[in-house]
């Protein structure tokens, strides 16, 4: 049986900060899912058909928010993603800090194309400030390979004070490398700093990262230098800015992120995890309430259960339920 794996915690701020594998997805040649399956070392894994296709294949197989996509165009074999939370349920299954390594090597060991990796940088000492990385970009006190950027702020209609936070975009949709700095605090409407910045590394982008790290286990320090490589806040104390020196606050950032290991973090329970749960769990006790309370009665009991639960959903949930409809990456 696998481990327990605590999905349905409170999501809180990590107590220190830490580098993650927050994306994984490799394509292979074989057109069989389940030999696809057992050459990526995912056999001890349930999976079942979801009865939809996607990244240009008929049909899929899942395991939670661990996908199989296989029945494509002449040549297109079998493509495996893992999203942010199909990492925390890979995780959460083999319950061991060197899971990562051991599945990087098998599936270099069976040559697989790796497609894309995203690694994240949390940072909760307050070092990353993302008022201060905004105020860089507009003075232009930034050493990019970018041409283009974007600001997402989130606006608040209402009396309430919390922060909706806001996300900064470096690079194109089309760049083989986007990075991405949050305000997960914000977004969970946790008190607390808690920032993160995402480094999207796809095709080449994404073979190159995973050769660093499959080499060794430093894996801040190889998302710190790729970071570097694209972007850089700095002093504008040079005509040639190839030469200026970094920033103080962005300097002190990097260093401490290029010490961080990879490290592993909680599964957070989708809407249709919750449902199956429910099924599992509480099937039984349900039908005997019914049968108890009777028809009438018992309507009105799962009414005032709702109305209950109602006061109490916060953003988070909200989150989660638009998330689920639209099958889009939860962003913790």
């Amino acid at each position: 049986m696998p481990p327990s794996n605590n999905m349905g915690a409170l999501i809180t701020a990590p107590e220190e900060n830490r580098v993650l594998i927050d994306w994984l997805a490799w394509s292979l040649k074989v057109v069989c899912p389940h030999e696809a399956i057992k050459l990526s070392g995912l056999d001890c894994l349930d999976f079942s058909a979801s009865g939809i296709g996607g990244m240009g294949y008929k049909s899929s197989l899942r395991s939670g928010n661990i996908v199989v996509y296989y029945d494509g165009n002449d040549g297109m074999g079998c493509h495996i993603s893992m999203t942010g939370q199909g990492c925390r349920q890979y995780e959460a299954f083999k319950n061991h800090s060197n899971c990562w390594f051991q599945l990087l090597h098998k599936l270099d060991e069976n040559k697989v194309s790796f497609t894309r990796i995203d690694l994240a940088i949390d940072n909760v000492d307050g070092s990353l400030q993302l008022d201060k990385l905004e105020n860089a970009i507009r003075s232009k006190q930034i050493r990019t390979r970018f041409k283009k950027g974007m600001l997402n702020e989130g606006l608040n209609l209402t009396d309430s004070t919390d922060e909706l936070g806001k996300t900064i975009y470096i690079g194109q949709p089309t760049s083989r490398l986007k990075i991405r700095f949050y305000d997960k605090a914000a977004q969970l409407s946790i008190k607390s700093h808690w920032v993160r910045c995402e480094l999207q590394c796809m095709a080449e982008r994404a073979k190159e990262a995973i050769k660093h790290i499959i080499k060794t286990d430093n894996v801040g320090l190889i998302a710190v230098s790729a970071l570097n490589q694209y972007f850089s806040v700095i002093n504008l104390d040079d005509s040639n800015k190839s030469r200026c020196t970094l920033q103080d606050w962005w300097s002190t950032w990097l260093s401490t992120s290029e010490k961080l290991r990879l490290t592993t973090s909680q599964a957070l329970r989708l809407v249709d995890e919750t449902i199956q749960h429910i099924k599992k769990q509480y099937s039984t006790s349900f039908a005997m309430i019914k049968k108890y309370l009777g028809v009438a009665e018992f309507h009105g009991f799962v009414h005032e259960l709702i109305e209950t639960g109602n006061d109490k959903l916060t953003r988070k949930h909200d989150y989660i339920i638009r998330s689920s409809r639209l099958l889009i990456e939860l962003p913790f």
